[in-house]
Order: structure tokens, then C-alpha cells, then sequence
């Protein structure tokens, strides 16, 4: 069986969602030496792996007429897709699908073709799929329940955490929040930015990480003094604020998993977290929650951020379960199985 791996997310912003195809992707290549990452032409090489660059489309266009015509008439082959999407009218196909944000009703989260186009891609590719991956054990109950598709179908394949290298010393002053993926709604920053009186009153300053996804609608940010946005952020700088941070904000709607919660954790950093189940089943009781939507549960919680401590033996224990290469031996176990 000749093991293929969809690389559209190498042209891709990097969200949850490309972060976890570029923790996979080397811990799959190095127990599938022969499988092929197959991307469009306009990335740039990676002689790292097995890398081959085909068609002359991108995007859209490129996942759903080049990559299935480059595979047309191979015998025994597997596309694995590892990031929400996946050629239609291929069979041989595993697919991952982080969460079901798209399908929440009442929720203006996304511009208006892409929901519409993922409302018509997600459940067509699940329905054909050899296997599903997932996240987390809540997206494998969303998807079993939106798609009414057999359990034993869906595989949860734990997030992992890419290499950290984290400042030796952490500089507390001037102390602030951070939050990040401010543009994507269902982060909840617009609810953050209402309740400021509280953050300041607390003695912190805010700071705002946006990114450049084109799929959400944007947020307007009225000028504040103790209110600081920052773009265009390299993975060191990144990490940099987020160990400097004295807690970092996650006011999250809705979501399959959240890796910023785990970065922030595994660098000692508290995170005040809105109390949904799936932060508690990945990260159990190491971040202060909150009830969504109530501002003094809120403030008692950033009341709570100096009496909170990540202790050196907790962010280990983060590392060995959440772990790339744990999760590539799960993921290689589940093909296995198939009998293609």
C-alpha cells in the first residue's frame, strides 16, 4: 500500500489546524518511509521529507481536480488528509476533522461561502472516509451525532505539541494578558474587550494576538491605552510573550481542543479558561475556568492568577500524554487495521 499525505496546508496559514499536520506529518513520514507529501507547486521544496510537488492549481482547486487526477488509476494507495478537507470523489481516503465550529446553529463565525462549503464537503468526505481522526472525544461525539456515522469509524488521535524553546527567565513587568486569534469569533475576544474594566481594575494590561485568516469575520478594536495588538508574530516571539504573559486568556465558545491552552501550560504560564467540557477532558483541573457569559465568575478567576502555579512535574506530564509521536503510533496502528 503506497502511503500518500495531502499537503495543502503547506500553502495555508498556520491555525490548530496546520500546526497539527506539521507535528504529524514527520513523526508519519518516518514510520512510513515510502509515503509521499504531495503539495502544489508553488511551495517552496522541503528536502526534510519525501516531498513531491504536483499540479498547477492551488487551493480549492488544487485539493479537489490535482491531487485526485494525480491519483487517478494508482493501485493501492492511501490519502491520508490530516486538516478538515479532503477530495471529494476519492475513496481511499482517511480525513481529519478537528471540530465542527461551521455547523454550530446560530453562530456567525464564518464569512458565508466557506461554511456553505464545508457544510457540503464535511459530511460527503466522512460518510466515504476509510477511517476519521480526531482531536479530542467531544469532536468524536459531534461527528458521530451531525453524521450519525458508526463510532468505531472515528479514531481520537491526541494533539501534540511542536518544539518549545522557551526563555530561561520570565520578565513580569509590565504584567498583561495575552489572548490570541482575536479574528476568530468564537475565541470570544469581543467579550473580553466589553469586560476590560475588570482586567485593568486587576492591575493588567492587555495584549491581542491577531492572525490573517480570510475565512473569519474581522473585529473592530476601538483605541485603549491598556489595550496592545500584535501580527505577523514569528513562533520565538510567540512563545516569548506567551512565557512574559501572567496568564493567558481563552474565553472560547466553542472548540476541539485548544492548543494555545496546552503551549501555555507546558511554559508555566496560567490560563483562565471559559468552562467547556472539552478543556476539562484535555487539561482536567491546571486551568481556572470560568462560567461563559458571567462577568464575576470572570473576575474571581483573574483574581485567582497569582496563587497559580504549573508546576515543573505538571508540564512534563502535558508533554509525555499530548506527544506527535505517541499520536503518529496511534495513527499507524489504526491504518494498519485496514484491509485495503
Amino acid at each position: 500500500m503506497k502511503v500518500y499525505i495531502n499537503g495543502r496546508f503547506l500553502s495555508q496559514e498556520r491555525s490548530g489546524v496546520q500546526y497539527f499536520a506539521s507535528g504529524i506529518v514527520p513523526e508519519l513520514m518516518n514510520l512510513y518511509p515510502e509515503a509521499v507529501l504531495l503539495s502544489p507547486k508553488k511551495i517552496a521544496h522541503d528536502s526534510r521529507l519525501n516531498h513531491q510537488k504536483i499540479g498547477f492549481l492551488n487551493g480549492v482547486l488544487w485539493e479537489q481536480i490535482s491531487l485526485p487526477f494525480f491519483l487517478l488509476g494508482k493501485k493501492d494507495h492511501l490519502l491520508i488528509n490530516l486538516c478538515n478537507s479532503a477530495p471529494l470523489f476519492l475513496t481511499n481516503n482517511i480525513v481529519t476533522i478537528h471540530d465542527l465550529a461551521f455547523e454550530q446553529k446560530g453562530k456567525n463565525w464564518f464569512k458565508g461561502d466557506f461554511k456553505k462549503w464545508y457544510q457540503f464537503l464535511i459530511p460527503r468526505i466522512c460518510k466515504s472516509a476509510r477511517l476519521i481522526f480526531t482531536v479530542s472525544s467531544f469532536s468524536k461525539k459531534e461527528i458521530e451525532k451531525h453524521y450519525m456515522i458508526n463510532a468505531e469509524r472515528i479514531k481520537v488521535i491526541p494533539n501534540g505539541i511542536l518544539d518549545i524553546k522557551t526563555p530561561e527567565t520570565k520578565n513580569v513587568e509590565p504584567a498583561y494578558l495575552l489572548i490570541t486569534s482575536i479574528n476568530d469569533p468564537r475565541k470570544n475576544a469581543n467579550w473580553i474587550l466589553k469586560n476590560m474594566d475588570i482586567i485593568s481594575a486587576n492591575g493588567y494590561k492587555l495584549v491581542m494576538i491577531k492572525n490573517n485568516s480570510k475565512v473569519f469575520r474581522d473585529i473592530n478594536i476601538e483605541e485603549n491605552a491598556n489595550i496592545q495588538i500584535k501580527k505577523y508574530l514569528s513562533d520565538e516571539a510567540y512563545i516569548e510573550l506567551l512565557k512574559n504573559a501572567s496568564a493567558l486568556l481563552y474565553p472560547s465558545e466553542y472548540e476541539g481542543f485548544g492548543i494555545p491552552i496546552l503551549e501555555s501550560l507546558i511554559v508555566g504560564t496560567p490560563v483562565i479558561a471559559s468552562n467547556l467540557g472539552v478543556f476539562q477532558e484535555s487539561f482536567g483541573t491546571l486551568p481556572i475556568y470560568f462560567e461563559q457569559g458571567n462577568k464575576t465568575s470572570f473576575e474571581k478567576a483573574i483574581q485567582k492568577i497569582k496563587d497559580s502555579k504549573i508546576s515543573v512535574e505538571d508540564q512534563q506530564q502535558l508533554k509525555e500524554r499530548f506527544n506527535f509521536k505517541r499520536s503518529v503510533q496511534e495513527m499507524v496502528k489504526q491504518i494498519d487495521a485496514l484491509k485495503i
